[in-house]
């Protein structure tokens, strides 16, 4: 009974608040910023169509400074789990939290097709880290409760309260569920919703954050013509998603071999400006404009919805290659859904389950955790369709361990690993 004290229990609910309130400060300030920069200030300006141009160029040289001076920040999710799992810690010495901070806000700001999540974990799990040093009690359960802090963090970021417990669950060992397990599993619950509480707290304070994470209404029905497209949809959602894990390997490697970021940084930033300009929905990490992306995807072609998918993964992973560094997930998703959107351009059958099917198939390879894919996709899809994306992803990821790329384990599935390792050893204890 010792893992279910009463302080244990405070301290993760303090702690699950403590998140909820730094992740609602951040995203409310860099939502502010935002509003002032791409919306009041154009409205000033009489002729604002090369104002993109301007800011993104800006941006770019302000980005580039800051990677030259300060090197690769802010750190990336694989980079900061792969260091939590392996050392049940995140270094927070030599001003790292800051760094993670201003660097993760100039890139938000400017226009990169990334998310606030690479930022916001690298910055919780310095500061919980920061904590459990400090406090007694909490040292005794730093990585119960840096676990808790992580699976809050990204519950949070992504409005799916369930997405980081089914992580945990889908890592553990289910033939082992012990009764401490199940009050871990417990707590961690309540630390998550404790954070949605502090969130909603300081979105109170400070307004400004908007979360619209959402697609338009489409048609759930089933039709016999869909149930026979299924199985093609999960191929050509796993096999998008293996080319999302090759595309973002290859711009790691080259953003690891950069010797003067900053012109590079100044050339994203170029292009940017130019996309902003001709295809503003591609800027940025995608969670803000999918909604108005998928109202306007009715009247778009084929082809024009194929390149939307293709240009948010080129913009992506040129962010991540030339030091615009940050979270993945948002714009994966809104590549994915952009490309099934464009496969019921063409194949116009059962079109909610078709997009839900492709989009939790590719997720499911590049996360490869097809029931925390669901749980991200719960308050995205109809609830109706939870099982449909579980099994969907669960099929993709069986499919590609039959195929010879598809085997090599990405660093996706290494932190995967890493995770379920970390969480063994605390069952054991």
């Amino acid at each position: 009974m010792d893992n279910f004290k009463l302080r244990y229990f405070a301290y993760s609910g303090l702690f699950g608040l403590a998140c909820g309130a730094v992740i609602g400060l951040f995203l409310s300030i860099v939502t502010l910023c935002h509003n002032f920069i791409w919306d009041y200030i154009p409205g000033l300006i009489n002729d604002p169509a090369l104002y993109p141009l301007l800011i993104c160029l800006i941006g770019g040289g302000l980005v580039g400074m800051f990677a030259q001076r300060f090197k690769a920040y802010p750190r990336s999710i694989n980079e900061t789990l792969s260091e939590f799992y392996s050392r049940d810690r995140v270094d927070y010495k030599q001003g790292q939290i800051w760094k993670n901070a201003a660097a993760g806000f100039l890139i938000l700001l400017f226009g990169a097709s990334v998310g606030p999540e690479a930022a916001l974990i690298a910055i919780m799990a310095g500061l919980l880290t920061f904590a459990a040093d400090r406090i007694g009690f909490v040292s005794e359960y730093r990585e119960e409760l840096l676990e808790f802090g992580v699976g809050t963090t990204l519950g949070i970021i992504f409005m799916a309260p369930l997405f980081g417990i089914g992580r945990t669950l889908e890592a553990d060992d289910w033939r082992n569920l012990t009764e401490s397990r199940l009050k871990r599993y417990v707590i961690y619950i309540f630390t998550t919703f404790a954070g949605f509480l502090g969130y909603l707290l300081m979105n109170q304070l400070l307004p400004g954050q908007e979360q619209v994470f959402a697609i338009r209404s489409m048609d759930n029905g089933i039709t016999w013509q869909g149930l026979l497209l299924i199985a093609p949809m999960i191929v050509l959602g796993a096999l998008f998603g293996q080319f999302f894990i090759f595309a973002q390997e290859k711009a790691e490697k080259f953003n690891r071999r950069i010797k003067n970021p900053l012109p590079l940084a100044i050339l994203a930033g170029f292009i940017f400006g130019l996309v902003g300009v001709f295809a503003p929905n591609l800027l940025f990490s995608g969670e803000h404009t999918l909604l108005s992306f998928t109202r306007q995807a009715e009247n778009l072609s084929f082809v024009m919805l194929l390149v939307m998918a293709l240009g948010k993964v080129a913009l992506t992973m040129m962010s991540l290659a030339f030091n615009w560094r940050g979270g993945t997930i948002f714009p994966m998703i809104f590549a994915s859904v952009a490309f099934g959107l464009a496969l019921t351009n063409l194949l116009p059958y059962s079109e909610g389950l078709l997009v839900a099917i492709f989009t939790a198939a590719s997720c499911a390879i590049i996360l490869r955790q097809p029931f925390a894919v669901a749980c991200l996709f719960l308050l995205l899809f109809p609830v109706e369709l939870f099982l449909w994306i579980w099994l969907a992803g669960y099929a993709a990821t069986v499919f590609m361990r039959h195929l010879p790329f598809g085997k090599k384990a990405p660093v996706s599935r290494r932190i995967a690993d890493s995770q379920t390792n970390g969480n063994r050893r605390r069952s054991r204890r």
